[in-house]
């Protein structure tokens, strides 16, 4: 035996479910009005000014890392373009997962690619590998 079904009562059932979908985000919208949850700009903190600008050289083939306000930060490991999303908490500033381009550089050392977190030291910008091993300094750009 098949079964067949109206599509006017599958329809109204597709509307409700529409509408409660909705009203719970709504509902949920509205029980969370005035709390916060963290930061609305992950990369702003006190010491978050301090890092937004350019870091190294950026003529080609030179490392270099640009913070903009907020948490992004782009640059080149002196082969590789290279993205990410950084979070500042006290002095150090760590970077999300890293995505790069995967050119093929002979005699270029992009060590700034495997980049973890890094401190501000007046105009130096100590970078850190994931075992927590300084792997080279920027230079503030001027």
């Amino acid at each position: 035996m098949t079964r067949h079904f109206s599509h006017s009562v599958v329809g109204a059932a597709g509307l409700a479910l529409a509408g409660l979908a909705l009203a719970s985000v709504l509902g949920g919208c509205a029980s969370s009005a005035g709390t916060s949850t963290g930061p609305a700009d992950p990369g702003a903190s006190s010491s978050a000014a301090s890092i937004v600008g350019t870091w190294g050289e950026t003529a080609p083939q030179k490392p270099h890392l640009t913070f903009e306000q907020g948490s992004s930060v782009s640059g080149n490991d002196g082969c590789n373009s290279l993205s990410s999303s950084y979070v500042v908490s006290g002095d150090t500033v760590t970077f999300s997962e890293t995505t790069s381009t995967l050119m093929a550089c002979i005699g270029v050392d992009s060590w700034l690619s495997a980049l973890s977190t890094a401190t501000v030291d007046g105009d130096s910008l100590i970078v850190k590998n994931t075992a927590g091993d300084t792997i080279g300094t920027l230079t503030r750009a001027a």
